[in-house]
């Protein structure tokens, strides 16, 4: 079981409001959790998080912004994957 973060915590110590976290999660940005009557989200999340939050705030993107931004970089992310998988093979083949 990975570790998890307090909404509260986490929107006290960065200085926003929890809807902030909560609009973020309608637009699928971030996934929250309910345990014990706590909104958590995991651990994992944190970085990502961090950033969208750092583009609302010096670029004043909106959460229906901020889910077009995530989604773009996790499409790069999945892209630069492949390019380094068929790095690997064509290294394969020129070794071959």
């Amino acid at each position: 079981m990975g570790r998890y973060i307090r909404i509260k915590e986490f929107c006290k110590s960065h200085e926003i409001e929890e809807s902030f976290v909560y609009c973020l999660q309608e637009f699928e940005v971030i996934r929250i959790q309910i345990r014990n009557d706590e909104a958590l989200f995991d651990e994992a999340e944190l970085p990502g998080l961090e950033k969208l939050l750092r583009l609302h705030r010096e670029l004043d993107i909106n959460p229906e912004g901020l889910h077009a931004v995530n989604h773009l970089l996790s499409k790069l992310e999945q892209l630069q994957e492949e390019v380094r998988m068929l790095k690997v093979k064509i290294n394969r083949l020129k070794q071959g």
